[in-house]
Parts: structure tokens; sequence; C-alpha cells
């Protein structure tokens, strides 16, 4: 999927270098669950990406229907013969002359063996995932007759299109909904089909508002799902997106359609009955899947920049090398800025909040184990994941299920998640700590310590390690000059990595008199209470604030460093920490969870926190003395980068997180008892019940929480603003009304004259002189 902030237009799901999906049904006789219509008119080669990104649809219980309408190109009945004979789910219907787009629609709808119907053109592009999402989306949401998704358009004309059936009675002013989307077969038959009539292109705004005339409209998955491909100019082809002729289509379907255009636009809403959830534990199909590798599901919360993502990221990689198949599912709501990473090593990710709703997150992972026959589910800090733990292990009583647990968080749940793992001990048959306190901790809370295990993380040392030419290249971008020192901060901007106390540390830092610049690689919450706060310390406190950093970037911005400062209020072991190790940068921070496990006193400096000092001021005095000390911070760097190679490699970290897996997998084959295990059939459906209601009430306070803050943000900023207007005005301020009043006729005349320059720049002036801080 492509990466909106900064999109690579040309790595298109068809791309040679994205890899084909190798899982294929179990059974060809299988009843499909959706049919692909495909109108084809003399479409050349490019037919074959699109014939490419269909096969490699993670939903593969599909009938695809291509409707030749009247080809007469050689190398396009060539292409249709090839594609007559090389799947069975495949069918070619012909027309014995060419009718138009609608009526090749219309076709594969009159054909068609399944409720859904995905709409597909022939030159057009799908993400692996987009079939099998849309087809959840309206089995979840049966209140839409439709579903669609974000395109990328690519081609003639490169952009991305976030528009679609979620704008609403924005559609009638313009078509925001691409033909690459799914539609209920009974809503198509029950307005009539698309109107076989146009044939100068726009038939399918007709048919959206015929759709909606008639009380039907649909919902958007805001993911980029669909590849659109354009050319520069589709006037050329289709006379009705001539400028003229789209006013005058507009003018026709405001005719057609009135009461669209008079406010009796349908807007369908998802019912939630908040005081009483009836959950439905029933799988539509199972799109079971032949496998030929070892396939786990790790359940995350979201793809974010952090180091516990990129802990993730390293696993997945020495999983792969290993020969595993990796399936992602995340459960909050988030903006999944790290996507594309993770999408670098696999498709198979399902964003739940973005197309399944909290009632129907269980079933759909239990239709998940059922279609992907997992090995194992590994759980990593996603707090629905373990409040679902119960209906996991109702529809895999014979997976194991492990977490990984990175650190203890006392003043949340009395532990964060190794409390929750805790809690769950019944239906977890594995923890991972990332180090031995978080062990010991567990250990000390009553969990049996033979379903424990240590996994220390690990780090890469071939890309993480010093780089001059990438140092250099680095100040140079940020005019950092060479023989200055560099304090980098790269964690989330949360109160957990205390970014405030950062800022105080270095504020104070520059009070000393050192010479420094900082750098800031993160985003998070405190952002912009953190940029207010190094703003208003003044020049002496020099930092430069990075935001998200592309996970390929941060080895360069590591290696421009020379201290890194995490003064976290709780960690595990840092992953940043590791990080810059390897690069041979001193760490400076917290002696909280297993960071002295790592950090030893010979490779950086951890402080203690009950140290009775006031924080900041220590942390300051601490890389106040490791920067007027280069000895004992070169030193300390060669100490780092050995320790990383001696101990907490990538190679090692899979090697100990792989006979941990394995060895779980080994035992849950061998449990004869299975006392964990009960089939869906006996699920106590109220503690399901409960587990969705408590979600779904969590989600609401959530929702209602972020909208009092956007009220009182708007309030204070009203406010700010009408205390500004109570201030007493200078008299030139009363003046310069009084002149810009009596000459405003004559301004508005002369500015259709070629004197406009002269008039603007004489009333910044004015207004310049006599009117101060309004």
């Amino acid at each position: 999927m492509i990466n909106p902030a900064n999109p690579d237009f040309t790595n298109h799901p068809a791309h040679p270098h994205r890899k084909d999906f190798d899982q294929r049904l179990i059974s060809w006789n299988d009843v499909p669950e959706m049919t692909i219509v495909t109108p084809f008119y003399n479409t050349g080669s490019v037919f074959y990406e699109t014939a490419r990104s269909v096969m490699n649809q993670s939903l593969q219980q599909w009938e695809w229907l291509i409707i030749n309408d009247g080809s007469t190109d050689p190398t396009a009945l060539q292409i249709l013969e090839k594609y007559r004979h090389i799947d069975p789910r495949i069918k070619v219907i012909d027309h014995m002359e060419n009718r138009g787009l609608s009526a090749a629609r219309n076709t594969g709808f009159v054909h068609a063996r399944c409720e859904y119907v995905l709409l597909l053109d022939s030159d057009d592009l799908l993400e692996p995932t987009a079939a099998e999402k849309w087809w959840w989306y309206l089995e979840t949401h049966p209140e839409y007759a439709f579903a669609a998704s974000y395109h990328v358009a690519f081609g003639g004309l490169n952009y991305l299109w976030t528009g679609g059936f979620h704008d609403g009675v924005m559609n009638t002013e313009r078509n925001r909904v691409s033909m690459m989307c799914v539609i209920r077969k009974s809503v198509f038959s029950a307005v009539g089909g698309f109107d076989d009539t146009i044939r100068g292109g726009l038939e399918d705004w007709d048919f959206w508002m015929r759709c909606a005339e008639h009380g039907y409209w649909g919902g958007t998955i805001p993911e980029y799902l669909a590849w659109y491909r354009l050319r520069g100019d589709h006037s050329d082809r289709w006379e009705n997106m001539q400028a003229e002729r789209l006013d005058e289509f507009r003018a026709l379907l405001q005719n057609k359609y009135p009461k669209l255009y008079n406010g009796e636009f349908p807007s369908p809403l998802e019912t939630v009955n908040y005081d009483l959830t009836t959950p439905s534990l029933d799988i539509p199909a199972f799109n079971q899947l032949a496998k030929t590798k070892p396939h786990l599901l790790i359940m995350l919360p979201w793809l974010v920049m952090g180091g516990a993502e990129r802990f993730t990221l390293n696993l997945i990689d020495q999983l792969i090398e290993r020969g595993w198949v990796i399936s992602i599912a995340t459960t909050a709501q988030s903006d999944n800025a790290w996507l594309h990473e993770f999408e670098k090593r696999t498709s198979s990710i399902f964003m739940l909040p973005n197309f399944i709703p909290i009632k129907d997150q269980p079933r759909f992972l239990g239709y998940l184990v059922q279609s992907r026959g997992f090995e194992a589910i590994l759980i990593q800090g996603s707090h629905e994941a373990y409040r679902m733990l119960s209906a996991l292990r109702a529809f895999a009583p014979h997976i194991p299920i492990l977490d990984y647990l990175h650190f203890v968080t006392p003043a949340w749940m009395q532990g964060g998640f190794p409390r929750l793992s805790l809690l769950g001990h019944d239906w977890i048959d594995f923890s991972i700590t990332s180090c031995e306190q978080v062990r010991d901790w567990m250990v000390a809370e009553g969990a049996n310590a033979t379903k424990l295990g240590v996994g220390y993380t690990g780090v890469d040392p071939n890309v993480w390690k010093p780089d001059p030419s990438l140092r250099q290249q680095v100040r140079a971008g940020l005019a950092i000059a060479a023989d200055e020192k560099v304090i980098l901060y790269a964690a989330r901007l949360e109160a957990q990595k205390q970014p405030l106390v950062f800022a105080e540390s270095i504020i104070k830092l520059a009070q000393h008199g050192d010479k420094f610049t900082a750098l800031v690689a993160g985003e998070g919450s405190l952002q912009a209470e953190l940029q207010e706060k190094l703003q208003t310390a003044g020049p002496q406190a020099r930092a430069h604030m990075l935001g998200s950093v592309l996970s390929e970037r941060m080895p360069a911005i590591m290696a421009a460093s020379d201290i890194l400062f995490l003064p976290s209020q709780n960690e595990g072991v840092s992953q940043a920490a590791y990080e810059a190790m390897a690069c041979g940068v001193v760490v400076v921070g917290a002696q909280v969870g297993g960071q002295g496990e790592l950090v030893t006193a010979e490779c950086g400096v951890l402080r203690l926190p009950e140290s009775h000092q006031d924080e900041s001021s220590e942390y300051a005095e601490i890389l106040h003395q490791l920067i007027v000390d280069p000895g004992r911070r070169q030193r300390m760097a060669r100490a780092s980068r050995e320790r990383i190679g001696n101990m907490f490699t990538l190679e090692q970290m899979g090697e100990r997180f792989i006979k941990h897996l394995a060895q779980t997998v080994e035992n849950k084959k061998n449990d004869a008892n299975k006392a964990n295990a009960r089939p869906v059939s006996a699920i106590n459906t109220r503690e399901i019940q409960y587990l969705v209601e408590y979600l779904q009430a969590k989600q609401l306070f959530l929702q209602q929480n972020q909208e009092t803050q956007r009220l009182y943000q708007k309030f204070n900023d009203l406010q700010d603003k009408y205390l500004f207007l109570l201030q007493p005005k200078p008299p030139s301020h009363w003046f310069y009304l009084w002149i810009r009043q009596l000459f405003l006729p004559l301004y508005t005349r002369l500015r259709q004259t070629k004197l406009v320059g002269l008039l603007d720049r004489l009333r910044g002036r004015i207004k310049g002189r006599w009117v101060k801080d309004s």
C-alpha cells in the first residue's frame, strides 16, 4: 500500500517488486463469496497487471466474470483466449458487439452467483486485501449497500483521492466515488442496474444518484485499497467529462433526482446498542487457504513510529528469514503512519477499526484463524487483544497464544500489560519478556515461572553503525558544525518518555554554557507543549524537531549524534538504546525496567529514579560531564558497540524468539488435556457480550473525550480573540479605520485597474504605521 506521506506511484500492486500472495484455496470447489465483474474492450497488455492483482487477492473464494464487450483487436482477443482456460474460477462472457460499460456491467450482474459484486475495470488494480475487507465491511454493516475505499490515481496523472461515499450529499455536485467497489446484487436489481443509454461516461454517477434516490448509500474504508489508472485527459474518450458537458450532466441529474438536491439525501447510520449488545459469532465463509509455510498472527495496537514497533519489524524480518509467514491485526484507532513499513514485509494486514465494528471483531478474528490456519498467535501491546482472549481461545482452542511484554507500568492498571497478561493466564500459553526485570515482576505477582522466558531485543550492527559519511551528510543538512556535540531524543512524545524533562534538562545544560544541538525524532500528544518550551528557552537551547522519521533514515540520524538522552518514566529495555549503542552513541537515561541489563556503567549513564536531586538538574550535570570529557565518551562508545556485537544482534534475538515459539507450539501439540480449550458452541456468550460492551464503552469515552478537548481548545481560541478585542486601542487605530471606511468605495473600484499593486502597497504601509498589534 502507498505511503501517503511520501507516495511512490510506480509501486503499484502488480509491480514486479511486490510479492505474490502465495496462498490458494484448499479446495477449488468452494462456493464463491464474491463475484468480480470486469468489462473488457480491446484492452492491451496492462490487463495482465489487473489479472495479477485479482489472482493475488487474500479472499480467494471468488469468481471472475470478464465481459468481452465486442473486442476486435487481435492482441486483446489473444489475451481473452488465455484467460478462458487459465483458472476454473474465471469465465469470459462475450458480447457480439460493443455495447458500452453500462451494458457490460449489467451483463456481469445478471450472471453473478454472489450477493457481493466487485466492479473492476480492465486496467485498474487492487491491493491484496481489498476484496476481503470490502466483503467483511458489508457483512458487518448491513445499513450500507456498497463499500469502497480511498484510491490511488496513477499513470497519466498521479494523486491520492480520499473522497467517496462518506462525503454524502457532496456527491450530488461531483462524482466522488470510483467504480472500484463492492455492490450488493440485491440493491443493483432493486434500482434496475446501470443506464445503458449513457455511453459518454459518468454512467456510474447516474447509478449512485439513482441508488440514493431509492434510499441506498455506501461506506468507505479509509485505506488506499484501489489503484485507478488515468490518462492525462479522459475527455477525448468520454464526452461527458468535457467541462461544458459536465455541467449539463449535473443539471440532468438534478432534474432526474430532485429530492437529493432538496435535503433528502440518504445518510445510513450504524446502529450501536450500548445498553445491550448481542455479538454475532457466525462466520459467513472460511476462505480456507492451503499452507506451505508456518503462519503467525501478530496482534498490535497500531502501526506507528516507536521502539516497540521497530522491535516488531525486526522480529518479522527474522521470522520471514526462517520461513514464517506473517499476518497482522491492529486493534486501536490510529493513523497507522508506519503502515508502509510493515507492508514491506507482509500484505496481510488488517486494521480492524477501519472496517470492522467492535461487536464483530471477535468473529472476524475467528474467521482469520480458520482461513489462515495459524501455528500461533502473538499479542504485543494490544489492550483490546487481551480483552478478547477468551474469544480467541474459543475460536482457536488448539493454537498456542503467546505475548511479548516490554515493560511494567506501575501507574497504569497496577503494572500495565504484564498485569493484563497475568489476568489472562488461563488462555496464554507462554509469555516472553524483554528483560529479566519484567520476568521477575511477573513471578513475584504469581505467574508460573515455567510459562515465562526472556527474549532480549536486538539490532543489526551492519545497519546501525558509526558512519562518518552519513554523520557529515546529516549535520550539513541541519547546519551543525562537525565538532559540535549532538544530543538525540528518539521516542514518542508521550508522558511515559518524559519529553518535557528532556526539554528542561537541555535548557539547564545550555545555561551551563555548553555548546550543543538537540535533535527530537518523534511525534505525540506532547509535541506542541515541547515545541513551545524549547522555543521559549531562547537560542542557547538549539533544537531541531524532526517529527516522525522514516525508519531507513534513523541510522543516519543516530550516526550524526553523540549522546542518546531518554529520561523515560518506565521502560523494559529501550529499542533506541540498542540502536544507539550499536552506532557508538552514549546512552543517558533512567535506571528503570531492564535498562541496566543493557546499558552498563562502561557504556552509558543511568540515573537512579529514587535520587533526591532535581531530575532535570541531575540530567543536565550528567550531560555536561560527558560533553566536556571526549575521552570518556569515546571509551563508552567503543564499549557500547562491542557489547551489542557480543550479545544483542538481530540473529541472536531471532534465535531466542524462535526457540520460545517453537517450544510453545510443540508443547501445545503434546498437551493431551488442553484444559484451556473450549469449543465455540460452548462459549459463554455473556462473557463475549460483556467484553464487547466494555470495548464499545471505552471507544465512546475516547471519542467524547477527544471532542471535549476539541471544543475546549476552540473555547480558548475564542476567549483569546474576545480578550484581544476588549483591549483598548490607540487613537491611530480608530483614525485608520475612519480613513479606510472613507476611501473604501474608491479603493474597491480602483482594484479592477492596473493600480491594484500600488494600492495594496500603500494600504499596507498606512496600516503598518497606524495599526499596532491588530
